[in-house]
């Protein structure tokens, strides 16, 4: 995931994905190390007899791994608390009224509210997906690995998750502003009147 991830981020320049990797390589290990050292002492919910899916790298186990969390749970929970931030964040970003206010007639006034309200819907639509996907892929890791304990699921999806979650706005508050994953943001562009120069979304500092 984190090849994926960092690959896309390298193709498309993505603002968003580079934080996103940043906080996968760095804010994850962190927590989860710190949750494997506090856990270590109640062994009843956070070791699992020798399993080798359960680790960072796959290498053959000689002793209980430490799941509260797996490495497994802890990226993918930091990582969908991300993009559904990302998808709150583009649903509750306040349209630029003076556009609608400045609009030259009616048909454009009436665009760029059709703008507004597509870029809600696909906002609201990714926010589900990525719950339901999320919800269905740790059932999934659940019965076909046997690798994970209730504790450690409910530990990395509250708390890393919500790492997850506070990195992007953590992120937007440092300068990245409108760090869109999804290119949800297109949908809050204004049309031009008769205009057929192209359009493009690029990333904007934010001054300090």
């Amino acid at each position: 995931m984190l090849g994926f991830i960092t690959f896309l981020a390298f193709g498309l320049g993505n603002s968003s994905l580079f934080i996103l990797l940043a906080g996968q390589a760095i804010v994850v290990p962190i927590i989860t190390e710190l949750a494997h050292l506090v856990s270590s002492s109640s062994p009843n919910i956070a070791l699992l007899s020798s399993n080798d899916i359960s680790q960072l790298i796959s290498i053959p186990a000689t002793g209980p791994v430490n799941v509260f969390p797996s490495y497994w749970m802890a990226h993918i929970s930091f990582f969908f608390g991300y993009l559904l931030s990302n998808a709150v964040r583009m649903f509750i970003q306040a349209p630029d009224l003076s556009l609608i206010r400045g609009a030259s007639s009616d048909a454009i006034k009436s665009s760029i509210n059709a703008k507004i309200a597509a870029r809600k819907e696909k906002a609201v639509s990714v926010m589900i997906s990525t719950l339901v996907f999320l919800v269905l892929i740790t059932i999934m890791r659940i019965i076909a690995t046997g690798a994970e304990t209730l504790a450690g699921i409910t530990f990395a999806i509250v708390v890393l998750g919500s790492a997850g979650f506070g990195w992007y706005y953590a992120a937007e508050t440092l300068g990245a502003t409108n760090s869109d994953v999804f290119g949800i943001a297109v949908q809050m562009m204004a049309p031009d009147s008769g205009a057929t120069k192209p359009k493009t979304c690029v990333y904007t500092g934010k001054p300090r």
